[in-house]
């Protein structure tokens, strides 16, 4: 059951949600860098329970979930990174003008759950994302389904600040690769 977290933001940029599913096998291994982890070790990945909604006319995707695959923060300090890149990603969506949608975070036990994800889902887009407090560098791979081809976009580059809560460099590049995967109408890797 998902449930209202907060702001529902008009005009959002190009979005793409088409599957969240179990990638574990054939999501590529992060660079070494997001491999350093010190959230749970041996834990293996974690799903956000924040999902961002997005609605308006000829999208290809409504819902966009996140998958940690290695984010450097203590677990006391997760749900609040997880809720942190959902409300940022929203926001930053919604800062194009260039089309007239609607964009919100909701909160769904559902989606924190590993079992939700083994099966693809059409209408969503997935998110992987990464953060080494060690080199100081984000990264994040969106996908449209559960192949190694539904992988879209791969991405890792200098974080501005060392706190992870900074997030707005992160989700304003997703928001750009969602933007141009929109405009292109590609959602895998050969197109």
């Amino acid at each position: 059951m998902l449930r209202l977290v907060t702001l529902s933001v008009l005009t959002i940029s190009s979005l793409a949600l088409l599957s969240g599913c179990d990638r574990s096998e054939s999501t590529p291994a992060p660079a070494p860098a997001a491999e350093a982890t010190e959230a749970v070790p041996g834990s293996g990945p974690r799903y956000s329970p924040f999902v961002v909604e997005v609605t308006g006319t000829d999208l290809p995707f409504e819902h966009i979930t996140f998958k940690d695959v290695g984010i450097s923060v203590a677990p006391d300090d997760q749900e609040f990174i997880y809720e942190t890149i959902a409300q940022s990603l929203s926001a930053a969506l919604g800062a194009d003008q260039g089309m007239s949608l609607e964009a919100r975070v909701l909160y769904s036990e559902d989606a924190a759950d590993p079992a939700h994800h083994r099966a693809c889902a059409a209408r969503h887009v997935y998110v992987d994302v990464w953060h080494s407090a060690e080199s100081l560098k984000w990264g994040y791979s969106l996908w449209s389904g559960c192949g190694e081809d539904d992988q879209f976009a791969w991405r890792e580059f200098a974080a501005t600040s060392p706190d992870p809560a900074s997030v707005d460099p992160l989700t304003r590049d997703i928001a750009a690769h969602l933007g141009r995967a929109l405009a292109t109408g590609c959602f895998t890797r050969n197109c």
